[in-house]
């Protein structure tokens, strides 16, 4: 085998790998019963990102997306750092949110909807 081909392989492998781990999405509204799961997608450099959370049936389905930290304890590191976001639901509800990094690989965050209905939910890593 070519050194190009090694060398695609290897490139084509690591891509495979990077798809294998993701982030899941847990959270809950507190007048839907249940917990709501989904999928959390990492921002860019700059931090924020977006999850999307459904109810068990599926009927359900809540839209996040993070905004970029406005306050950042300690420079140069993710953890602690916090900010604002918006979660948009099928049902029609929106819930202003705030957000706040356990990890570089997880943030957390609450938010109430107009009618004082919590929304708590966490992202963080899977493999």
């Amino acid at each position: 085998m070519n050194k190009h081909a090694v060398l695609l392989v290897l490139i084509f492998s690591a891509l495979l790998a990077g798809c294998a781990i993701g982030y899941q999405a847990r959270g809950s509204l507190s007048d839907v019963s249940g917990e709501l799961r989904g999928k959390g997608f990492p921002g860019n450099a700059t931090g924020g990102g977006r999850f999307v959370l459904a109810d068990r049936d599926g009927r359900l389905q809540c839209d996040g997306l993070m905004s970029p930290p406005d306050s950042s304890p300690l420079p140069g590191s993710c953890d602690g750092e916090k900010g604002k976001g918006v979660v948009r639901c099928s049902d029609g509800r929106e819930v202003v949110v705030r957000w706040t990094a356990i990890t570089c690989r997880s943030f957390e965050g609450e938010g109430k909807d107009a009618q004082g209905n919590r929304l708590v939910f966490r992202v963080e890593r899977s493999r």
